[in-house]
């Protein structure tokens, strides 16, 4: 199989956990016959020493510019995914993959699942969504309780792209359970195939922890307990440090190491190694040892000289920490939640505990005192591993698993009508390259009804009396406003289909036959929309864009996250929702997709700009939006209380979005009074001695630098 690996860490150029996966899966796979391409970010090396480190492997690196650079919502994981779209449809059309990769975190399949999902240029190809643990999943361990924004996106993101991917690899039974329990709670979909299949994890790359040549240490005079990892809640190092000094009032005499970096996953985002110092209580501070993360060939001989190594989780996946203790022969503790429960065999290969201090206390006094129990696990460890995680026999499954991928299911040929709606109100200039967008589309069967809602200007009277085109009907009533124009097009079109099509606006020549495809393999969807491009006088000279991502309820009521009023709706949903309020002199299209999503109904996304919204100084979102944005917002959320799943969520999202827009408008007041007193000081006399005093300081400096 050619298979394409697309991961953003890849060890030993940047990352950790995923990282070393990714690593090792590459070589795995390149070790059974495979022909692996690795797709990554451009660290320093990759490029360079990636093929020698790792023969056979075709490395490639993503483009960064090849994400969009303006976007509304800037968030960098959403260019990210695009630009990796972009990248695999290079590569793609070059080798022609069979199989494609992607971790969940970070969404950095996402684009690419809404393009599996709407276009038909990977039919052939089978999707793999590899699970780590999520953003959501991490932060609820953490016990973080803020729901920013960028955070709200990412969950959203992160989850589509497993519901999306044509098969779900989990390394652990616990993790597909949980992911498949969050999809359901949140109405993003379910996982289409999923199967547990362990990490490859060859026994002998444990070598490089170890300088070549290098005695084994000798046993620490004193019993010493080794953590290493990140510094972070959920994988328990504060569970360790009230555990430690349990055994220590006891009368219990050991050292406790802990190797990592730091995280904001303390009490209320603060750092977690300071938290952790607070908690040793003055008797025992030398009794802890908090490092930071050390070369690989250093943490080898840490682990041999330990007496056992702990991991204390409250939860965790499949960690790579407790798979290479344990393939370093060391003793191990850990406890029996997530994927740590399913590595170790209990009293066999580890010990395992409840993630609480008084429970790991009693489990790390039980095997410091007993020197055979120690010798047992720690004999019989690196040969669980060996043969859990042997890559050999996982890529054995991982082909099993691809081979029974269901075939696509094929496209109905029909061409069902479709109606466009053009509401226009004094728009002359710009509604013949409207019309003229229309008819370029490459899909046939299409109808337009121009809506004129009681244009005043004369030359938008005179072009609308001169329309006479093929497939295109006039409408004209009073000026009714934009709602009360699309009603009568909806009320108008005879269209299985409805495309409303502001007469400003453009749409590319073949969104309307990539959307029609997109509904006739997904008859349950409402709608279908495209990623937004801004511009004012030409779609050739873009300015910024917006990113849908469907109806999500718990988003929704915060923003638009839906589209924009440029979809290709179902003509029975349109009629079912009531069509667009009339008592909304703007965000008409925010309240139709929440009376949609209220409805239990979605949407898909194509993720390629095709939809081209022009930007006028005297449009509504100049000269209404602007000025009415609270009013307007506070109408929507009145209109549909009962829109989100969780109410928690929405609310927490809110209080973050107000703290950022209260920190933006300090900064804001700063810089004002900044400029103030510059200004101030500039017209006043001592504004030549101060500044002459701040060049010769600056010159003193340099010249005892330069003395140096």
């Amino acid at each position: 199989m050619k298979v394409c690996l697309i991961s953003r860490e890849f060890a030993p150029f940047f990352g950790a956990g995923i990282g070393t996966y990714a690593a090792c899966w590459a070589r795995a796979l390149t070790e059974a016959g495979h022909d692996v391409h690795v797709l990554t970010r451009n660290h320093e090396g990759v490029l360079e020493q990636g093929p020698s480190l790792y023969p056979g492997i075709t490395f490639h690196v993503i483009n960064p510019a090849d994400g969009p650079p303006k976007l509304d919502h800037n968030y960098p994981y959403a260019r990210h995914a695009l630009a990796v779209l972009k990248s695999v449809r290079r590569l793609h059309e070059r080798f022609g993959f069979d199989v494609i990769e992607y971790p969940d975190y970070w969404a950095e399949g996402h684009a690419l699942s809404q393009a599996k999902r709407t276009t038909s240029e990977f039919d052939n190809v089978t999707l793999v969504c590899r699970l780590h643990t999520s953003s959501a999943l991490c932060r609820q361990l953490d016990d973080d309780s803020t729901y920013p924004h960028y955070a709200a996106y990412l969950d959203i993101m992160e989850h589509e792209s497993i519901a999306h991917a044509d098969v779900v690899l989990s390394p652990s039974t616990d993790l597909l359970r949980t992911t498949r329990e969050y999809l359901a709670r949140h109405d993003l979909g379910e996982i289409n195939e999923g199967h547990v299949l362990r990490y490859p994890f060859d026994v002998a790359s444990t070598a490089d922890l170890r300088t070549p040549g290098a005695q084994t240490p000798a046993q620490a005079s004193e019993p010493t307990v080794l953590y290493f990892g990140r510094m972070e809640q959920r994988k328990g190092v504060d569970l360790l440090v009230r555990a430690a000094q349990v055994l220590l009032d006891k009368g219990i005499k050991a050292r406790f190491v802990f190797v990592g970096g730091d995280t904001g996953s303390g009490p209320f985002g603060r750092s977690m190694r300071k938290h952790m110092q607070k908690l040793v209580r003055p008797e025992w501070q030398n009794r802890f040892e908090l490092l930071p993360p050390v070369p690989r060939a250093q943490l080898g001989p840490m682990i041999d000289s330990a007496t056992l190594c702990c991991f204390p989780a409250r939860w965790d996946n499949f960690p790579n920490a407790l798979l290479e203790a344990m393939a370093s022969g060391a003793a191990v503790v850990s406890t029996n939640t997530g994927g740590p429960g399913e590595i170790i065999e209990l009293e066999t290969s580890g010990l395992l505990c409840q993630p609480t201090p008084d429970a790991l206390a009693t489990t790390l006094e039980r095997a410091l005192a007993d020197d055979q129990l120690r010798a047992h696990i720690a004999g019989h460890a690196p040969e669980r591993i060996a043969t859990l995680c042997k890559p050999r026999e996982i890529v054995s499954q991982f082909s099993a698993h691809i081979a029974g991928v269901r075939v696509p299911r094929e496209t109905p040929t029909e061409t069902p009508l479709v109606s466009v709606i053009i509401p226009h109100y004094n728009l002359a200039e710009f509604l013949p390259e409207t019309l003229e967008s229309i008819e370029r589309q490459t899909y046939a069967n299409i109808e337009t009804i121009v809506i004129d809602d009681g244009s005043t200007d004369p030359d938008s009277i005179k072009l609308i009396e001169s329309l006479d085109r093929a497939n295109l009907r006039v409408v004209r009533q009073a000026n009714q406003g934009l709602s009360g124009a699309r009603n009568t097009g909806i009320r108008e079109a005879r269209g299985e289909f409805i495309l409303p099509v502001d007469a400003d606006d453009l749409i590319s020549p073949t969104f309307v036959e990539k959307a029609v495809r997109v509904m006739q393999r997904e008859p349950k969807l409402a709608y279908v929309t495209a990623l937004v491009g801004y511009f004012r006088q030409s779609p050739a000279r873009r300015f910024g864009g917006w990113v849908p991502l469907g109806l999500h309820r718990n988003l929704l009521p915060i923003h638009n996250c839906a589209g924009c009023c440029m979809a290709l709706f179902r003509a029975d949903a349109l009629h079912d929702a009531g069509g667009y309020s009339t008592d909304l002199t703007s965000y008409e299209d925010w309240d139709l997709y929440c009376a949609l999503a209220e409805r239990g109904l979605h949407g898909a996304v194509i993720p390629d700009i095709m939809l081209h919204y022009r930007i006028r100084p005297d449009s509504l979102l100049r000269t209404e939006v602007e000025m009415r944005r609270q009013h307007l917002h506070a109408r929507v959320l009145e209109k549909h209380p009962d829109l989100p799943r969780n109410h928690s969520r929405v609310l927490r999202t809110m209080l973050s979005e107000q703290m950022e827009a209260a920190k933006l408008e300090r900064a804001g007041l700063r810089y004002k009074l900044a400029d103030r007193i510059n200004e101030a000081i500039k017209g006043s006399p001592v504004h030549g001695l101060v500044k002459g005093l701040a060049q010769r300081t600056i010159e003193i400096k340099q010249r005892r630098r330069s003395e140096v």
